[in-house]
């Protein structure tokens, strides 16, 4: 637990509240609840993370078949055919959504808006006004990374959608 809580670390620097909850355990249920009381909430995520079992212990109006996660490929399979909303015990509603397996990149039309997604970027200077924070020499973002000050994580994530958004749509001849 506490390593992935030390993966996720980025996330409050970010001011994105995190909660870290077992149905297995029985941990972090109690927390979830008094969050989503008397709400209208939708759960999403990918395949075999346990949406549904989660929903199982919020809930008792309708029993949802939970599936197992392929010891093969380590990946959920889709249990969850169709969207339910269904009441909470505790009041509120909560929606149980299809799992995914892979997520598209949203529209994104310049570097500009690539960047506002990235606001732990902001504030480190580089050698370059346009820095792409990628190969260029003495880049703050790519020094402040290998100080662990903005989270690796996140830095290989906003590698991969700045080469999708390079090669697939930025550089399109219309």
């Amino acid at each position: 637990m506490e390593e992935f809580k030390e993966n996720l670390s980025f996330l409050e620097k970010l001011d994105i509240k995190s909660y870290y909850i077992s149905t297995y355990n029985n941990i972090g249920i109690d927390v979830l609840e008094n969050k989503i009381k008397d709400s209208l909430t939708a759960l999403g995520g990918p395949s075999g993370v346990g949406k549904s079992s989660l929903i199982n212990l919020l809930q008792n109006k309708l029993k949802l078949e939970i599936g197992e996660t392929s010891k093969k490929i380590s990946r959920g399979k889709h249990t969850t055919k169709g969207t339910t909303l269904l009441p909470l015990n505790i009041g509120g509603y909560v929606i149980d959504t299809p799992g995914f397996s892979s997520v598209e990149v949203p529209p994104i039309d310049s570097y500009e808006d690539l960047l506002e997604l990235f606001p732990e970027f902001q504030g480190y200077k580089c050698k370059f006004n346009n820095c792409k924070h990628l190969n260029e020499p003495v880049c703050g973002v790519k020094e402040a990374t290998s100080k662990n000050e903005i989270s690796h994580i996140r830095y290989e994530f906003y590698k991969k959608i700045y080469e999708v958004l390079e090669s697939e749509r930025w550089n399109k001849y219309d």
